[in-house]
């Protein structure tokens, strides 16, 4: 047991040294480097300007400003970019007039109107 708490200890330390190396390193790198972290630096800060303004500008033309639902199911959204509209289709009655026509699907029958 005591040896492996000395090999936990040993391996402990061996971590330390090696995040301090991995700093200096780090640190050193960008000393050396300074210019090019600094180009970089500011790509990165125009690229992410770009793309928040374009995420912006597709959100206010995208985002629905008006949504009407009717009762019987009809609604409506609008955007700046986009209209979508959606209406129940209307049947349209044939030229013989509303005592004649025909339904897809449906039998015939006869029917008598009461007055």
């Amino acid at each position: 047991m005591k040896i492996t708490k000395i090999v936990k200890r040993v391996a402990s330390v061996g971590g330390f040294f090696v995040k301090v190396g991995s700093k200096v390193g780090n640190f050193a790198d960008h000393v050396i480097h300074h210019k090019e972290y600094e180009a970089r630096k500011k790509r990165n800060r125009i690229i992410k300007i770009c793309l928040i303004v374009a995420g912006g500008i597709l959100l206010v033309l995208l985002f629905p400003y008006k949504l009407v639902v009717k009762k019987n199911g009809d609604f409506e959204i609008r955007t700046l970019l986009l209209r979508i509209y959606r209406k129940s289709d209307e049947y349209d009655l044939p030229e013989g007039g509303p005592e004649t026509f025909d339904i897809e699907g449906v039998e015939t029958c006869e029917c008598e109107l009461a007055d």
